[in-house]
């Protein structure tokens, strides 16, 4: 077995290996991307690592950390954020050798780039994955949420306050730059706008649009043209229930229910300003509006607990999926506090 850095030629072995890795339990939705480089190249000098059986010429597991300056006790600091850590299941299960062998490469790369730690985000019942990090020395230091929410609904029918809000499609990077900053810049992990050009490009990209309101703002985060969702499984009685739902929804709004292989739209909400609680309603109604006209089925925002407009956001999510924020210091660093900020753009 041999730890080194992934190449282009890794492409199909290693999108073949997030097919056999969906996500959920009774639901099973699989990620689908053209390039499986596309998260790496958002950070200058990523590390991707790949574990591979040499004799059986098959890549057994792969990690990546990019490179990213955040403030952390109110200091930048150089650290890394965790991303595509998988290990092939048709490999051994329990707590694999190779996954061990990825981490003390990925460590000799961090010292390498002198990062100060690492951090990233693992899904709540992700026992497996945990257990692993905690051997590595993983604290858990924030919870974060990810509220999803069908389109089907009215979420304000307060129309006249609705149509007051703009939707604007092309923003200022600078002035966001400043806007944020004001808005999260004393939060741990909070991330200067301005780090790779690949990133840059992919922030403009991805924008769909600002929504304003008054003093409150959020943006939406689109990366259809780049990933997939695709439906694997579902319970019985989705399945059942389909035909009906389905002609139902003819007569009245109701959800989409999808059969299985079907491609699932999502726009993620992010950088979320609220002046007032009940903006975040007319701002969710305006992004449902927008939704319909480009045949999304759902939107998601990233929040915890804490944040402001998370109970109003919360009360209007279908789904609520929680994740472990965790931190692996390298040196004496002060411990990130909660709630920390959650940039879209490591998704």
């Amino acid at each position: 077995m041999q730890v080194r850095a992934a190449t282009a030629k890794d492409n199909a072995r290693l999108i073949a290996i997030e097919h056999m890795t969906p996500q959920g339990e009774q639901i099973k939705l699989v990620s689908e991307r053209k390039d499986y480089f596309v998260r790496a190249k958002k950070f200058d000098q990523p590390i991707l690592l790949v574990a591979e059986d040499e004799a059986q010429e098959a890549i057994l597991g792969v990690m990546g950390v990019g490179p990213v300056s955040v403030r952390l006790g109110g200091e930048v600091v150089r650290g890394g954020f965790i991303f595509d850590w998988r290990s092939n299941p048709l490999a051994q299960q329990g707590l694999p050798r190779h996954m061990l062998r990825l981490w003390q490469g990925v460590q000799k790369e961090i010292a390498r780039q002198e990062l100060q730690f690492v951090f990233g985000y693992v899904k709540a019942d992700n026992e497996r994955t945990l257990g692993l990090l905690h051997k590595f020395g993983a604290k858990k230091v924030d919870e974060k949420e990810f509220l999803t929410m069908p389109v089907h609904a009215r979420f304000s029918r307060d129309q006249a306050r609705v149509s007051q809000v703009l939707l604007t499609r092309t923003i200022d990077p600078q002035r966001e730059a400043a806007i944020l900053r004001e808005k999260y810049g004393n939060l741990d992990f909070f991330s200067e706008i301005s780090q790779s050009a690949d990133l840059m490009q992919q922030r403009q990209d991805y924008l769909f649009g600002k929504l304003s309101y008054e003093k409150s703002s959020v943006k939406i985060w689109d990366t259809n043209a780049e990933y997939t969702q695709r439906v694997l499984n579902m319970p019985l009685v989705y399945k059942v229930l389909r035909p009906a739902v389905h002609a139902a929804s003819k007569i009245v709004s109701l959800p989409r229910i999808p059969r299985l292989g079907d491609e699932i739209r999502v726009w993620q909400l992010y950088d979320l300003i609220l002046d007032q609680p009940d903006h975040l309603f007319y701002l969710l109604e305006r992004a449902r509006l927008a939704a319909k006209e480009n045949n999304i089925d759902y939107l998601v925002i990233c929040m915890s607990t804490g944040d402001g407009g998370y109970e109003q956001a919360a009360s209007k999510a279908w789904v609520r999926l929680k994740y472990h924020v965790i931190f692996v210091p390298m040196t004496e660093l002060p411990m990130p506090k909660a709630p920390t900020y959650f940039d879209v753009s490591y998704l």
